[in-house]
């Protein structure tokens, strides 16, 4: 099986990000693997630690495993937000491919020391570590208000550089005005701040809060991140779309009420794997190279004209 670095690193190279997308449960698990394997495109597939604690972290595994199968793309399994060393440790022995320490409550030297000691043990693995510094508001919902942002707590760059350092992580999460869940304003993202901290760090990058920001500030993001969580519109796809099933119907079996829940969640994820591509960039340096092999042909016909 291709290992999580080998994935990262191709979608560094291709300079799009991959979406990490939260499943709570069988339904979830299918709408995104489905979803990536129709698109030819990897995905991760992560579960918190009130998900775990729901699905069951071997059952989840097992899951994921499963679907593997009929797949013909990598698909990577995350813990997200791990909240201390044993949970990280409990995710790594049991064969997850990435585990994210959120240790941004913690005192600095507290969170390092923890860390190192976690990228010690997963790299022995081929397991990748993500790290947090600077803690990540918000929460995994719908929020009336709230979307405000001092950019007193974002990611320092320089900080950032030094914490990746410090604690040997493979990806790091940053705070550049990105939060958890949905607002009645979409988030804006701190643009020049991120290429600031792309350029300070030579690991992989990850956006949290994925569902909140401001649709031309990801397709921006992803030209500098590699990996993008999404959890809120996954889960309000999921809820709005059984209610509406639940009231047409009087089916008591689920394999009949769930398909439509399940395409719901489906296209929320395609949409968001072609927001991560960074196809503007794309595009854009495509008419570079196309400008400049146009000006090459023509230096070359005048010298030609000259010869003559």
């Amino acid at each position: 099986m291709i290992k999580a670095i080998e994935v990262l690193e191709k979608a560094r190279e291709e300079k799009i990000s991959l979406g990490a997308f939260n499943v709570g449960n069988l339904a979830i698990a299918k709408a995104v693997i489905e979803e990536a394997q129709e698109r030819n495109t990897p995905v991760i597939v992560q579960m918190s630690p009130n998900e775990t604690e729901y699905f069951g972290m071997d059952n989840f595994l097992d899951v994921v495993s499963n679907l593997r199968q009929k797949a013909d793309v990598p698909i990577i399994t995350n813990l997200d937000h791990g909240a201390d060393l044993i949970s990280c440790q409990k995710a790594i022995e049991a064969g997850f491919d990435m585990v994210h320490f959120d240790g941004s409550s913690l005192p600095y030297e507290e969170n390092v020391k923890i860390a190192k000691i976690l990228v010690e043990e997963a790299h022995s693995k081929d397991v990748l570590v993500e790290g947090e510094l600077d803690k990540i508001l918000g929460s995994s919902e719908v929020h009336d208000q709230g979307g405000e942002i001092t950019q007193d707590f974002y990611t320092d760059p320089r900080m950032a550089s030094e914490f990746v350092s410090a604690t040997g992580i493979d990806t790091l999460a940053v705070f550049v005005g990105n939060k958890h869940g949905t607002y009645p304003d979409p988030l804006r993202i701190d643009l020049l701040r991120l290429e600031e901290i792309r350029k300070s760090t030579s690991c992989f990058l990850c956006l949290h809060g994925g569902s909140g920001v401001e649709a031309q500030d990801i397709k921006k993001a992803s030209c500098f991140v590699n990996k993008i969580n999404v959890n809120t519109e996954l889960r309000i796809a999921y809820k709005e779309t059984l209610e509406n099933v639940l009231r047409g119907t009087d089916d008591l079996a689920i394999y009949k009420i769930m398909p439509p829940v399940i395409a719901a969640v489906k296209r929320v994820v395609g949409e968001k794997i072609d927001l991560f591509s960074c196809q503007e960039l794309k595009a854009q340096e495509k008419v570079q190279e196309e400008t400049q092999e146009e000006f090459q042909n023509i230096g070359k016909n005048l010298g030609e004209d000259y010869e003559i």
